[in-house]
């Protein structure tokens, strides 16, 4: 099963190569009807695999996993190329902004770190969301193993979600403000009710000591 997985994923791989290597910048439609698709498949398997999770199956969900990397790896190759050839389009709606966002917000951080100056041009002409914006910003610092900036990362270890260590946190609310995020006493209310489990925000947590939670939790 894992073979033919990965013969899936190759073949995934050699396609979308070849695909994104003529890309009609022009055809403002065929841009948007694949941004579409795009944001269809990100969320589809994300669901699946949320669903997946209940279970508690690990080879179901590792099966899910490798689906979601192929799929992940598919949309990024697109978006790479249109960035890369064509610019940030434009004439895009905000789902269709969004949807840029999402497919490199879920990239490796090498992917994340090559677009997110793009991604900041955008949102300092008000193209992108700022939120979307932070959300980046924050997660690549939690993967270089750094404090965030606006609150926005967590982890989750059994039934209790852990802020990741935040920078100067005595002004972060005016730091969340001017990204557009609520505050974060709202914040953690809110993730408090998504994951029905108990928030800790630990302003003194060491980002050793999050980084050894993380890897209990893997």
């Amino acid at each position: 099963m894992l073979k033919k997985i990965l013969s899936i994923l190759l073949l995934f791989l050699a396609f979308n190569l070849s695909y994104a290597q003529d890309l009609p910048c022009n055809d403002s439609l065929a841009i948007k009807q694949k941004l579409k698709t795009i944001r269809e498949a990100d969320q589809e398997i994300r669901t699946k695999l949320i669903k997946e999770m209940a279970t508690k199956d690990p080879e179901a969900m590792k099966k899910i996993a490798l689906e979601m990397k192929a799929s992940d790896r598919q949309n990024q190759l697109y978006i790479a190329s249109l960035l890369d050839q064509c610019g940030w389009p434009k004439g895009l709606n905000a789902v269709e902004n969004n949807t840029i966002f999402l497919v490199i917000d879920h990239a490796d951080t090498a992917f994340m770190s090559k677009y997110f100056p793009v991604l900041k041009a955008q949102a300092g002409m008000g193209i992108v969301a700022k939120t979307d914006l932070a959300t980046l910003q924050d997660r690549m610092q939690l993967r270089k193993g750094k404090k965030q900036t606006f609150g926005t990362q967590t982890l989750k270890t059994g039934n209790i979600v852990t802020i990741w260590p935040i920078d100067n946190p005595d002004d972060l609310d005016t730091r969340r403000k001017q990204m557009g995020l609520m505050p974060m006493s709202e914040y953690i209310n809110l993730l408090k009710k998504n994951y029905q489990s108990e928030v800790i925000w630990d302003k003194d947590l060491s980002i050793a000591a999050a980084q050894e939670m993380m890897l209990k939790k893997n």
